[in-house]
C-alpha cells in the first residue's frame, strides 16, 4: 500500500474521530461479542470502534489492503472476499459493521442478504455512509471508480433505511452522524 493511501487512510479516521467514537457506542461492545467489518479496508477504523469486542473480523476486496492490514493489526483477522458472498456460515457473528463502504458494493440487495445470514439471531448490523450531497465530486469518483472497480451508488438514510427493511431486517433507525449517517438494525 503506497505512502499516499495510508495518509489518505489516517486523515479520514481522524476526520470521522467523533462518529467512530459513536459507532463504538452502536456496537455496544460487551464480552463475547463478535464483529465482522465489511469493506474494512486495512482496520484503521475498525481497530478504534472495535475495541471490547472478542473477535474482530475485516472483510475486504482489495488483497492489497489485506495484507496491510495483517502487517499492521495483527490482533484483528483480515479476510479477502466479497460482501456478495461473505465467507462464514450462518450466524457467525453478533455484530456486522460497514463504514463509508456500502457505496462500493455492486449487489447492495445481495451483500444485504449476506450480512443478514451471518448475524445472530439478535444481531445487529451497524452501517455508516455518506449521504449524496455529501459523496466526493466527479473527478474524485472517476478516481475512486477506478481504484474500487467503478462502482459508487449514494443513497439517503430514508433510501438505505428502505433497503434494509426490505432486506428483513427490524428496528431499523438512522441517526445523523458528524460527516455521514448510521442505519442500525437487528437481524
Amino acid at each position: 500500500m503506497s505512502v499516499l493511501s495510508r495518509m489518505v487512510e489516517r486523515r479520514s479516521v481522524r476526520k470521522r474521530a467523533a462518529d467512530i467514537a459513536h459507532l463504538h457506542e452502536l456496537i455496544a461492545p460487551v464480552s463475547g461479542v463478535r464483529l465482522l467489518d465489511v469493506g474494512g479496508g486495512t482496520g484503521a477504523a475498525t481497530q478504534r470502534f472495535a475495541t471490547g469486542c472478542a473477535e474482530v473480523v475485516v472483510l475486504e476486496p482489495d488483497r492489497k489492503k489485506v495484507a496491510e492490514g495483517r502487517r499492521l493489526r495483527p490482533s484483528i483477522r483480515f479476510e479477502e472476499g466479497q460482501a456478495e458472498e461473505i465467507p462464514f456460515p450462518v450466524g457467525a457473528f453478533d455484530r456486522v459493521t460497514s463504514v463509508v463502504a456500502f457505496h462500493h458494493m455492486e449487489n447492495q440487495e445481495r451483500a444485504l442478504e449476506e450480512m443478514r445470514r451471518v448475524l445472530s439471531d439478535s444481531g445487529r448490523i451497524v452501517l455508516f455512509e455518506l449521504p449524496p450531497s455529501r459523496a466526493p465530486g466527479p473527478l474524485f469518483r472517476w478516481i475512486a471508480g477506478y481504484r474500487h472497480a467503478g462502482h459508487m451508488a449514494f443513497h439517503g438514510p430514508d433510501e438505505l433505511t428502505a433497503k434494509l427493511r426490505a432486506g428483513g431486517f427490524t428496528n431499523v433507525s438512522s441517526l445523523a452522524g458528524d460527516t455521514g449517517y448510521f442505519v442500525v438494525a437487528t437481524r
